[in-house]
């Protein structure tokens, strides 16, 4: 993990009090040389109240199948289903054999009433008592209602989420149609360090289901943590960004002046972090005037983490920010303003939230033209990011406009997804092209041969390739690992603005593909030329996009 830092204005002004921001970034690698991921463990909590019947709960059941079918059989899965009693359809087991398990999942049956906390307190129940060595694990919480027996109180509800956090198991939500409470749901997972997502048709379903596990699968770190000391002087004012975060102070005595300062430490815990991402966290300053000319940084910041592809290592990485004086503070850096726009774009979409809940659309509006007209003016800094944000807000817009229905719903969705962070990462230091990278398969593609797979993609990103085709003709066979791998590789060029395209897949492959329904989420064309065709026709359409 790489941690930087930079200042809104780099410089600081002897005898004057200054207002400035400080971005404090972490980077993770795409594909890092350790060794192989940890296991995942999930348990998945399913409503089979009387309202799931028809599509909605034969939605869920295919998801869940292909949920199984993407993991590896260093995986392991336990099943909840849950009406009015609490049904163990799967207890924990390691995905060696998946048949078996799929047919359980299709043989769930719908029932009456909605126990929700029974059914997620007995998936955490069997995931915390797996005895997997670092293993991470999360439980995915799904219901179309809200809890009418059992534990039924909110607050109680999203104790239950923090407490398991606190013992390493992570709670995603999924609300499915219009009778849940969104709120709560949302809650339960920003308390249970997981996502909340809203399925507003079935076919939903699999891409949510697909989300999550690209999600899951890409975790690089575990448990961050973030100690940021401040020099004296220095003065933390606000953490745009919502998170947790504690601050203290001690007092530091200037050598060779009469008086004293306090210095400051904020300490945050920020959860997890995939590979092949950013975290941006922005620390609103003020600059005491009484600060003299000294030597040493403006911060030091350590951040620990547990390493999930290096066997659960405790790892720490350190960072600090040299102090320079000059007579004025100097031009703004649009890198930390872009920050600064997305981190209040998330803080927007909270107030949103509530005011569409209370049914003041028009309040909710205003807020919404504010963020868009400050993204618009600022877009050109970023225009991957902060065009991927302003498409979502716009759409917003388009929904509070249009009275669609589970309007609440689909805003607090949308504000769960930006307060995660952009679509896109940052291409604007990347030497990125359009040139389109074929790459052919050699062989079965399993859990041995997935590494170099991923490294000759890698090798390739770096040289600036988001465009790919995979031709597939000498691959007889590919295992889940092979799954897991295609589904990252897709999320890189995705990530860059690019696009992935399978093609000449034998018949062997193709059942694969129908069996996990990867057909719903990756390109595949029968042949090179037609591989070659659609690509070709996206990057014309991406660049007229950007005239």
């Amino acid at each position: 993990m790489h941690v930087e830092g930079k200042l809104e204005y780099p410089f600081i002004v002897e005898g004057e009090t200054q207002k400035n921001h400080l971005l404090l970034r972490l980077r993770t690698p795409a594909n890092p040389t350790l060794t192989e991921r940890k296991p995942i463990v999930i348990g998945l909590a399913i409503d089979k109240s009387w309202s799931m019947k028809g599509e909605k709960i034969d939605s869920v059941i295919d998801a869940s199948c292909a949920l199984v079918n993407w993991l590896t059989r260093h995986d392991s899965l336990s099943i909840i289903a849950y009406s009015a009693d609490v049904q163990i359809i799967q207890p924990l087991t390691s995905l060696t054999e998946k048949i078996s398990v799929t047919d359980r999942i299709r043989n769930i049956q719908v029932a009456t009433s909605t126990n929700l906390s029974g059914g997620w307190l007995s998936a955490l129940r069997t995931v915390e008592a797996a005895n997997i060595p670092n293993a991470y694990k999360r439980v995915i919480l799904l219901t179309d209602g809200n809890p009418t027996s059992g534990v039924k109180e909110p607050e109680a509800l999203i104790q239950i989420a923090k407490d398991h956090l606190a013992r390493g198991i992570s709670t995603t939500t999924v609300g499915v149609g219009s009778d849940f409470n969104e709120a709560i749901l949302m809650e339960i997972a920003r308390a249970g360090g997981g996502n909340f997502y809203f399925v507003d048709n079935p076919e939903m379903a699999s891409d949510i289901f697909f989300r999550e596990f690209g999600d899951i699968g890409a975790l690089y770190a575990q448990a961050i943590d973030i100690n940021l000391e401040l020099a004296p002087g220095i003065q933390f004012k606000e953490l745009l960004n919502d998170i947790p975060h504690t601050m203290t102070e001690e007092i530091d005595e200037f050598q060779g002046n009469a008086f004293n300062v306090t210095r400051q430490k904020v300490n945050l815990q920020i959860g997890d972090l995939r590979a092949d991402d950013i975290k941006s966290l922005v620390f609103k300053l003020e600059i005491d005037r009484s600060l003299k000319k000294m030597d040493g940084p403006l911060y030091q910041a350590k951040v620990t983490y547990y390493n999930l592809l290096n066997q659960m290592k405790l790892e720490s990485v350190e960072s600090e920010l040299p102090l320079h004086y000059e007579k004025s503070q100097g031009k703004q850096d649009p890198d930390v303003l872009v920050e600064m726009i997305m981190a209040d774009a998330a803080k927007g979409m909270r107030q949103i939230t509530d005011a569409v809940k209370l049914n003041k659309l028009d309040e909710a509006r205003a807020i919404l033209a504010v963020l868009v007209h400050s993204i618009e003016k600022n877009k050109h800094f970023a225009p991957n990011s902060l065009g991927s944000l302003l498409s979502r807000l716009n759409s917003m817009d388009n929904k509070i406009q249009e009275k669609v229905a589970n309007l609440s719903k689909h805003i607090f969705a949308g504000s769960s997804f930006i307060s995660r962070g952009p679509e896109q990462i940052d291409t604007k230091d990347m030497n990125l092209h359009d040139d389109i990278f074929e790459y052919k398969t050699s062989g079965d593609i399993d859990l041995y041969k997935c590494p170099e797979m991923k490294a000759v993609v890698e090798s390739k990103l770096s040289e600036g390739y988001r465009f790919m085709i995979f031709d597939m003709s000498d691959t007889a066979h590919i295992d889940s690992s092979a799954i897991g791998a295609l589904i990252q590789i897709v999320g890189w060029l995705r990530k860059r603005g690019g696009e992935f395209v399978a093609c000449n897949i034998r018949d062997s492959v193709k059942k694969v593909f129908e069996i996990t329904r990867l057909y719903n989420h990756i390109r595949v064309e029968e042949s090179l030329p037609e591989a070659k065709d659609i690509l070709n026709r996206i990057i014309f359409a991406k660049q007229g996009e950007s005239l």
